[in-house]
């Protein structure tokens, strides 16, 4: 024993100083818990900044992807501005790691067809199979429509001052064709798998001239992205809605 050291009353030496400095420390015990508090920490710091630079990677292969898809789209379709793609589900690295994804958008405006313009074509591709090399894609099933206005389908016939309606109370696909107060009506059938025909049903004594080329005019459906061929017409308010589908298909034909 040290001859500085107090003693106490019965003659022992005092104990040693314990740890009782600190939040949370108990006394007679060293501070512990603050570096495993610390590791803790720096361990979620790390997954959140790796969970970050996953998920901006992520995404640029992803724009990636669907530049690349919408770009051989446009070249192999002739389209005169590159369409619009998107890529569905998350994480898309891992849907690539299999070679498969789910769903894809595909949306084009303004496609040009001789004289005839088409507003818009959306299509959605399911079953998407991409090849060993990544470059090229197959699709299970292609399903979509495509929109010709009624103003842009009298303006490809020629017919002066003449306006086209829907017309419900004529029957399916009947639309009214107008010059002035003069009124006729009209059918939009399908004949071949891309053609479709205005069929005047009634001139109502109405000189064929007044139409211009409108009487039984044929639309040409132009080449149209990724394989889609016409399977049907409607007429709505808006104008012809085409039908369009496409079966184990290439994205990038």
């Amino acid at each position: 024993m040290h001859p500085n050291q107090p003693r106490q009353q019965d003659g022992w030496p005092a104990q040693p100083p314990q740890y009782t400095s600190g939040p949370g420390v108990q006394p007679g015990y060293p501070p512990r818990r603050r570096r495993r508090r610390r590791g803790w920490i720096a361990a979620l710091v790390l997954l959140a900044v790796l969970t970050v630079l996953f998920v901006i990677a992520d995404q640029v292969a992803k724009a990636y992807a669907q530049n690349m898809i919408a770009s051989k789209l446009q070249s192999s379709s002739e389209l005169s501005a590159k369409p619009s793609v998107t890529i569905e589900g998350f994480p898309f690295l891992t849907q690539v790691a299999a070679r498969d994804i789910g769903a894809i958008d595909l949306s084009a405006s303004d496609v040009q067809a001789g004289k005839l313009d088409i507003a818009s074509v959306r299509a959605r591709a399911t079953g998407v199979h991409l090849n060993s090399s990544f470059n090229s894609a197959t699709a299970d099933q292609i399903t979509g429509t495509a929109l010709i206005p009624f103003g842009a389908l009298a303006n490809a016939t020629g017919a002066q001052g003449v306006t086209i309606t829907a017309d419900p109370a004529g029957g399916p696909n009947t639309v009214k064709v107008s010059v002035g107060p003069l009124t006729a009506t009209a059918q939009i059938v399908q004949t071949e798998p891309s053609r479709i025909m205005v069929r005047m049903e009634s001139l109502n004594g109405i000189a064929a001239a007044l139409f211009g080329s409108l009487p039984n005019y044929t639309i040409q459906v132009p080449k149209l992205p990724a394989g889609l061929q016409v399977r049907g017409v409607s007429v709505t308010d808006q104008g012809i809605i085409v039908d369009v589908s496409a079966q184990n298909t290439s994205l990038t034909q």
